[in-house]
């Protein structure tokens, strides 16, 4: 049970220890009535023309060991921090000493500048660490690569706006209701993976480094994946909370929980998918490589699929390693057919807007309040028809489903 009250000092003051010379102004106030939230302001300085910054922030209570803040809301509070100025964070005191009363308390912080622009962000799943990569190359993606096992690459997807959805502009296809075009803007930095999660990695999440499989995890549903408490509360006043004992609980705690991993939004999800690396974006009736569809033999068969994915015309009934077909403009893989990808968002016919929204431009939506229909999964399957695999296709969870044919992939998010 928390503890209704902690002694803290009302104004943290600035210790020396930890702190780096790329920044300024640190302050820090708890918040009244106390809840158990602190708000830290800060300020990073730079001469670069967008920076990127390794923040850590630490607490020391009395002549106390330093240790690091966990629990964090904010800018920088997944350990990156994009482009100088004035930074806002929020910790969770609450979380990280539920049963305790701290007094004598001050915060401190450490700045590393990176370098201009890292295109990747690159999880090492052996070691927890994590470090940057201007691009990928052939060993990043050959057979049986580290990159699939104990490592995970993601790409950097910058804001912008773009029309999410489709039109009824592909010859063969039955326009879906639930998928009407829309503008919406994306307002936040995001990396995601550029493999769907494999059976190694996930291993490596529970412990186990002797898993070498390069397939996708399937089979596990998005309680499981967030929580069936306050995981399961998305959207709400506690976005991006997870439980504890949940996938992805696991997989922030292996970084201390300073990451901030989670599923995609369906906005991010479509966003990277229609991403062209320039600030601009593909139109409805393609692949993510930009080729046409270019349908024959009924929904079975697309050319260009082909190139881009595992369906029911080419996959054989099976899985197969990720990363072997070719990959989106944003160098992302498998993003068309092989598995179903859960993304964050409720299920809802116009994604939750009303008819005056979908109007206008949606800013950083969230999908739907209403979760009576279970959560949007995206991409298709090495099971579906070609126009299943396409970009803004989406549909919800089949009843009794066993998510043989359901995966995912993570983002890391920059608040």
């Amino acid at each position: 049970m928390k503890i209704q009250k902690m002694i803290l000092l009302a104004v943290f003051a600035l210790s020396s220890f930890c702190f780096g010379n790329s920044a300024v102004s640190l302050t820090c106030h708890q918040r009244w009535p106390w809840n158990g939230k602190v708000d830290i302001d800060y300020v990073l300085q730079s001469e670069q023309e967008e920076p990127v910054f390794n923040i850590v922030l630490y607490g020391k209570i009395g002549e106390g060991e330093t240790f690091r803040l966990r629990y964090l809301e904010g800018d920088g509070a997944g350990g990156i921090a994009i482009g100088a100025g004035h930074k806002k964070v929020v910790w969770d005191a609450y979380d990280q000493f539920p049963n305790t009363s701290i007094s004598d308390m001050r915060i401190a912080l450490a700045v590393e500048e990176v370098f201009d622009d890292p295109e990747y962000l690159v999880l090492d799943l052996d070691h927890w660490t994590y470090s940057y990569a201007d691009s990928t190359n052939d060993t990043t993606i050959a057979v049986g690569s580290e990159s699939k096992i104990s490592q995970m690459w993601f790409r950097k997807i910058m804001p912008g706006t773009f029309l999410m959805g489709s039109t009824n502009d592909w010859p063969g296809m039955v326009y879906n209701t639930s998928e009407p075009l829309h503008s919406v803007q994306e307002t936040k930095i995001f990396y995601i993976s550029i493999f769907t999660t494999t059976v190694a990695q996930y291993d490596r999440i529970f412990g186990n480094t002797n898993s070498f499989s390069c397939i996708p995890k399937t089979g596990i549903g998005y309680d499981a994946l967030r929580g069936a408490n306050k995981g399961a509360t998305w959207p709400s006043d506690t976005d991006h909370i997870v439980d504890h004992d949940s996938v992805i609980g696991h997989f922030r705690g292996r970084f201390d929980n300073v990451l901030h991993i989670d599923l995609p939004t369906e906005a991010q999800w479509e966003m990277a998918c229609r991403s062209r690396g320039d600030g601009t974006f593909l139109e409805s009736g393609v692949w993510n490589d930009g080729s046409p569809r270019s349908l024959y033999d009924s929904n079975r068969k697309d050319h260009n699929l082909d190139e881009l994915g595992w369906y029911a015309g080419n996959a054989g009934g099976t899985l197969h390693e990720v990363g072997l077909k070719k990959p989106s403009l944003m160098g992302l893989y498998d993003m068309h057919g092989h598995v179903w990808e859960w993304t964050l968002d409720n299920f809802n016919n116009n994604y939750g807007l009303s008819k005056a929204q979908l109007n206008t431009t949606t800013v950083d939506p969230v999908g739907s309040r209403n979760g009576n229909n279970g959560r949007t999964r995206r991409a298709g399957s090495y099971t579906s028809n070609a126009s299943d695999c396409r970009i803004p296709y989406r549909r919800a969870p089949m009843s009794g489903s066993t998510y043989s044919d359901y995966g995912f992939r993570f983002v890391i998010n920059m608040f």
